[in-house]
């Protein structure tokens, strides 16, 4: 299978603001939308990502307890994954029917 038909049978199993939050979170490793880059390494999102991670870590040591493990520290990080996600999703669409009035 060619690149270009492994491109389209993905684009038909997902939507393509879900692709371009991926590859922008690293998460994407085919070459998909070439002006679209990984901010995780070398980004702006890594850097807040780690922060995020650390002090939660920090705070977690202090109480005593595994954030992994941890219900409501579970349930923190999962919302914020849930955020970024669907607010990447609402920026995409809006942005898209602004069109080039968004510009």
């Amino acid at each position: 299978m060619s690149l270009a038909d492994e491109l389209r049978a993905i684009l038909e199993q997902e939507e393509r603001w879900e692709l371009i939050y991926e590859k922008i979170n690293g998460e994407y490793v085919m070459d998909f939308c070439t002006e679209v880059r990984d901010e995780m390494s070398g980004g702006e999102i890594g850097p807040l990502i780690q922060q995020f991670y650390l002090a939660r870590n920090r705070i977690a040591a202090r109480l005593g307890l595994d954030p992994a493990l941890d219900r409501d520290f579970t349930q923190l990080t999962d919302a914020m994954e849930r955020y970024a996600r669907t607010c990447g999703k609402l920026m995409y669409r809006y942005g898209h029917q602004d069109g080039a009035a968004g510009k």
